[in-house]
């Protein structure tokens, strides 16, 4: 992972039934994707360098989840010279505005007993951007949990190359694929000049997939 004061969430509706024909669509994309994660190609076309955007740039998404089909809604705003993300199921979360960045805080997150609610403080070691294949990135994280835990991680991002998004009833999207580690998890998102991100996968050493959804707009 992106607009104005309050960005703009786009939200697609249908009836009940899959009246709906994203709604067929997706479903179908559920049941096509054996491993729950999107479906890809070689990339079509250069793509260009990504400076880091400002919070102005960025606007809020939906997505559909590659685990369940459910629908997800990414609604952003700005704060400051960061975001904030809230999530339908009620996840919500800051960050500066780079996408890949972690959070420094995040509230009703996970079913952790100590960790779903926490604030950090973020430093960045070695920046990702201008973003192009072969980019590298640190972030340094120092949190603090609401019960008092602590914990100091740090995360790796990598732009490992560039592929072609193919989703139902859209053109396929050209993406830099960009794989962030923080020794506990692997977040993968696909990004695309422009856009943002298009794609997400988060899996977790111990507990595997743990996220997938690919973008409805």
């Amino acid at each position: 992972m992106k607009y104005a004061a309050v960005g703009l969430l786009v939200v697609l509706t249908g009836c009940a039934g899959g009246s709906n024909p994203f709604d067929a669509a997706f479903n179908d994309v559920v049941s096509l994707f054996g491993g729950n994660r999107p479906d890809t190609a070689a990339v079509s076309s250069t793509l260009p360098a990504v400076n880091q955007p400002s919070a102005s740039e960025l606007s809020g998404f939906a997505a559909t989840s590659l685990i369940d089909g459910t629908t997800e809604r990414f609604a952003i705003e700005r704060v400051g010279g960061g975001i904030r993300t809230r999530q339908d199921n009620g996840c919500t979360w800051t960050r500066s505005a780079d996408w890949f960045a972690p959070s420094d805080s995040w509230t009703r997150c996970g079913d952790s007993t100590n960790w779903h609610t926490a604030t950090a403080q973020v430093r960045v070691i070695d920046s990702l951007y201008p973003l192009t294949v072969g980019s590298t990135g640190v972030y340094q994280r120092q949190a603090v949990s609401h019960t008092g835990r602590t914990q100091d991680r740090r995360t790796t991002c990598r732009v490992t190359g560039a592929e072609d998004v193919i989703r139902p009833g859209l053109p396929n999207t050209s993406a830099y694929v960009v794989e962030c580690d923080d020794t506990r998890r692997v977040r993968t998102t696909w990004y695309a000049p422009g856009k943002g991100p298009i794609a997400f996968t988060q899996v977790s050493n111990s507990e595997g997939l743990e996220e997938s959804w690919i973008r409805t707009n």
